[in-house]
């Protein structure tokens, strides 16, 4: 009870400092409309580690920060990132682009090298150039490893390394983007205690207990960048990916969507109306040579139209529309989704309320499921949809003078088949094969599913684009109702995240990001049991972890850094008997060129 007035306290506390602001962010882009089609675009890019830098068309690469962006860029965090694990995102496109315009001075290289305590090596290259009003090509080179052993555990060394290339060729009206990239990680099933002294014929080098992920992406986008508001916008988008791993399983996805829309005088009620038409398809195979015959190929077909009609009055603009959506998995069906989205701006660009409601179908694929949890295993191939049936939401935000803001975000959604990781459901086979060698233990999971629904609150607040200081504070809560009794395994329940850096005579540069996760729902795992009664679940216990770091600027072109991550040394579990690495310290150069 005494820990559950504690979350509550900082709960309050964090939405009280949102609210006691509440003049504060606000839509900085004014409307729905335009934050849905603005002309502009920004490549984010993996200049440093954990959250990445932004690196804006047309200033090349000048030195990054080391340290956090200033709003995490992702909402749900904690379900993707390891605050201990340095983390570089790759670079990506926003909706809309605008002609490459370049400035000085013009630096088209940045090379970063780094080197960790736990002999944790890492090195990135990027490139981007081009030619004013024509072109734009970048290119993202990265590695980082750790082959430092946590103690008391099986071997958990890991690598990841990344390769990408975008090519934009800018038109008087049209954007045509070309990219793709590959990626490899490896790991090992580590999670086993082997200080217990159960298992002592234990083969830490067996094959079963290495794994790596190979992925390959690539895509091309074109679109329109008209003015004029009365023209027909469009854009037409495919991509592809292939994912497949060290035990034989793999998953193909083909993807296709655009978004078509025009300013049309439908009332003279409204002082913009605009007509649209979305549209998408997704073709998934999913392989699992492991499995029996007939249960190893699963393939799904999924597509979507979307009509909508945006308008403006006044202080209002909304969104309205219906989601049309064709799924054939083993059977095939049709669903509908009607969706609405309102905006009233109180105060253009200063404070605004937003709320509607809306539905869909999203697949839990392989290839997110791997990346938030890469320790599941080869025996399945059920990779479902996630079926939001419906989902109401409301808010507001806010800023002054575009420094200084806040979001608040309340909702409410039902869904089935909502993914979320377990052990197998029957016993683990006897530890001897045939000959009598011994088998290892592997501690992997599966991808079970859930019905039910959940209540989530999310806020924000930050204090940028000033020369020298930077903050953030981040808070979310999640309260799920599952049926059958299942609980929300490994999903975080509260959480909060906050950093700041500052900028001292232009040269030195301290910064520090401090997460708090609470305690989350796990599952033991067993031997010989089955671990699916409820006695199973456990909480994991909630931790603090502490970033820190700083840069020093040694020349317009060189940059030392040193950053400290997990600072208490706490070896805290993301899951079941998966502890974290501890404290580790990095020091490292970046140069531009």
């Amino acid at each position: 009870m005494g820990m559950k007035i504690v979350r509550n306290k900082l709960l309050f506390f964090a939405f009280g400092i949102l609210l006691t602001s509440a003049t504060v962010f606000g839509q900085s882009r004014a409307d729905t409309l335009k934050q849905k089609h603005n002309e502009s675009v920004t490549i984010y890019g993996s200049s440093r580690p954990v959250t990445g830098e932004a690196l804006k068309i047309g200033r090349k690469p000048q030195v990054p920060a080391l340290e956090m962006s200033t709003v995490p860029e992702t909402s749900g965090f904690f379900d993707i990132k390891v605050p201990t694990t340095i983390q570089l995102k790759t670079i990506r496109f926003s909706s809309s682009v605008r002609t490459y315009q370049p400035a000085q001075p013009s630096w088209k290289n940045l090379l970063t090298l780094g080197i960790g305590s736990r002999i944790s090596p890492l090195l990135e290259y990027s490139y981007s150039g081009g030619r004013s009003k024509h072109y734009l090509l970048t290119v993202h080179l990265l590695h980082h490893s750790s082959f430092l052993n946590i103690k008391n555990y099986l071997p958990s060394p890991y690598t990841k390394s990344k390769a990408g290339i975008s090519y934009n060729k800018y038109f008087r009206y049209h954007v045509l983007a070309i990219r793709g990239s590959y990626r490899i990680s490896t790991n090992r099933y580590y999670g086993y205690n082997i200080a217990s002294g159960t298992l002592p014929y234990y083969d830490k080098d067996n094959a079963g207990l290495k794994q790596y992920y190979e992925v390959a992406r690539f895509g091309v986008k074109y679109s329109s960048s008209y003015r004029n508001n009365y023209k027909l916008h469009h854009l037409f988008r495919a991509n592809t990916y292939y994912i497949f791993d060290k035990h034989g399983m793999s998953e193909m996805n083909v993807h296709f969507d655009f978004d078509l829309h025009k300013g049309f005088r439908v009332s003279e009620i409204f002082n913009h109306q605009q007509l649209g038409l979305e549209g998408s398809f997704d073709y998934f195979q999913n392989k699992a040579t492991a499995l029996s015959a007939g249960y190893q190929l699963k393939e799904d077909y999924y597509a979507r139209v979307f009509p909508y009609f945006d308008a403006r009055y006044g202080i209002f603009s909304f969104r309205a529309g219906l989601n049309f959506e064709w799924l054939r998995t083993e059977s095939a069906k049709l669903h509908f989704y009607p969706y609405l989205l309102v905006n009233v701006n109180v105060a253009p660009g200063i404070f605004s309320f937003f709320g509607g409601f809306d539905g869909g179908l999203k697949k839990s694929s392989y290839l997110n499921l791997s990346r938030k949890n890469p320790y599941l295993g080869s025996l399945q191939n059920d990779f479902r949809w996630e079926n939001t049936k419906f989902e109401a939401f409301g808010g507001f935000r806010g800023n002054i003078a575009r420094h200084f803001g806040f979001e608040l975000r309340a909702g409410y959604r039902k869904f089935d088949n909502m993914a979320y990781y377990d052990h197998k459901s029957f016993p683990v086979p006897v530890f001897f094969n045939s000959n009598g060698s011994y088998l290892p233990y592997k501690n992997e999971f599966d991808v079970f599913y859930a019905n039910g629904n959940v209540f989530d609150l999310s806020g924000s607040l930050t204090y940028a684009n000033t020369p020298n200081l930077d903050f953030w504070l981040k808070g979310e809560y999640h309260s799920y109702s599952l049926k059958a009794g299942i609980k929300p395994l490994y999903k975080p329940l509260f959480s909060m995240s906050l950093g700041t850096s500052y900028l001292i005579n232009g040269k030195i540069k301290p910064w520090i990001e401090v997460y708090f996760m609470d305690k989350q729902w796990a599952a033991y795992k067993a031997e010989y049991w089955y671990p699916s009664i409820k006695s199973n679940y456990y909480y994991l216990g909630r931790y603090f972890d502490i970033n820190l770091g700083a840069e020093y600027h040694i020349d317009k072109q060189l940059t030392g850094f040193i950053r400290v991550t997990n600072l208490l040394n706490k070896h805290y579990y993301r899951f079941d008997e998966y502890p974290v690495a501890g404290l580790e310290i990095m020091l490292g150069v970046r140069y531009r060129f």
